[in-house]
């Protein structure tokens, strides 16, 4: 089997840049795919894949080969087989870091001495740079690491994976998103798909549909925990806010859709002093239709004086979570039990 020498490649890779070598047909022999988002890293091992095999051959010419299960001299003959009906082959060792360094030697061979015909992939979720074999792959292989989002850059991320979607979305949608899921960019796409499935020919995601989304996917429901609040229902709205902390989601995340919600009440109260017609509330508080008739129940109780103190309330208690003077869940309780006091 013929062999080649590793082609020369950038000092500085990441996932932009392999992308665009792989729409210009340029596969490298070797690549190293490796950090903590296995999400784009695996796109870009299918993108690595489709880029090279034929989907009529593929069957006949595609290897996938798991860490702790795979045998080295196995793994080698497949990687210095011929391909079948097809000029290459690929080969993907997924986990590479579960393989003891004995035996994980035993690819150096084909890694310094690249075979022409096979493109080999290995992938890990953390490398140990103090391993031999990882500082000769290191030498030959394209290398690309895949950290997680700094959170922030979450926005840019989200809006960039919506514009995939063929979706725009509102800036308060991105916060709203960001800070339910954090930086995980698989459950953050998972998330952006159901969204593009909810809002259908609708082209940009609002923050409703968000608060929808993440609240159905939940067993205890920040809706119900909002509502419970706007209703002055203290003991309902603290049970709420601990099941939510017990599955998961952090008080700032419920304390941010209590912002919006008391902002959302703030807006109705305007919009019931004013006369307009209930029918223009929708496109003025910019909620679905649906939605309205929660906000004017519980509005019509409320007084203008006491929505802005709730408000100012809530921002105090964000201030207060970023001083951390205590712990979250206790500063949200407190306030909770004070804006239902009326």
């Amino acid at each position: 089997m013929a062999r080649r020498k590793p082609a020369k490649r950038k000092k500085k890779t990441d996932a932009t840049w392999l992308r665009q070598q792989l729409a210009e047909g340029r596969a490298a022999p070797v690549y190293l795919l490796h950090g903590p988002d296995d999400y784009e890293r695996e796109e870009l091992v299918d993108k690595i894949t489709s880029s090279v095999l034929d989907e009529s051959t593929r069957t006949f010419n595609y290897d996938l080969l798991i860490g702790a299960d795979l045998d080295v001299g196995d793994a080698v003959n497949r990687i210095t087989a011929f391909p079948m009906m097809a000029e290459r082959r690929v080969v993907i060792i997924r986990r590479i870091e579960e393989v003891a360094e004995a035996a994980a030697r035993g690819f150096l061979p084909v890694v310094s001495s690249p075979v022409e015909s096979t493109v080999l992939v290995f992938t890990a979720d953390k490398i140990d740079g103090r391993r031999k074999f990882f500082q000769e792959l290191k030498k030959s292989a394209i290398e690309v690491e895949f950290r997680l989002p700094y959170e922030n850059e979450l926005p840019r991320w989200i809006t960039d994976r919506a514009g995939k979607i063929g979706k725009q979305i509102e800036p308060e949608a991105v916060h709203l998103l960001a800070l339910s899921l954090g930086p995980r960019p698989r459950e953050l796409a998972n998330e952006l798909e159901k969204l593009d499935i909810h809002t259908g020919d609708q082209e940009t995601i609002k923050a409703e549909d968000v608060a929808w989304i993440v609240g159905a996917s939940r067993d205890a429901s920040v809706f119900d925990f909002v509502d419970a609040v706007g209703r002055a229902e203290g003991a309902r709205a603290l049970g709420i806010l601990q099941r939510l902390v017990e599955q998961g989601d952090h008080p700032v995340w419920a304390l941010a859709m209590l912002v919006r919600h008391f902002g959302h009440l703030r807006k109705t109260r305007w919009l019931l002093d004013s006369n307009l017609p209930r029918k223009d509330y929708a496109s003025k508080l910019k909620v679905s239709p649906f939605t309205v008739e929660k906000y004017v129940e519980q509005a019509e109780h409320l007084s203008e004086s006491f929505l802005w103190r709730a408000y100012d309330s809530l921002l105090q208690t964000d201030d207060r979570l970023k001083s951390r003077s205590r712990t979250p869940y206790v500063t949200l309780s407190r306030t909770v039990v004070e804006l239902c006091k009326r």
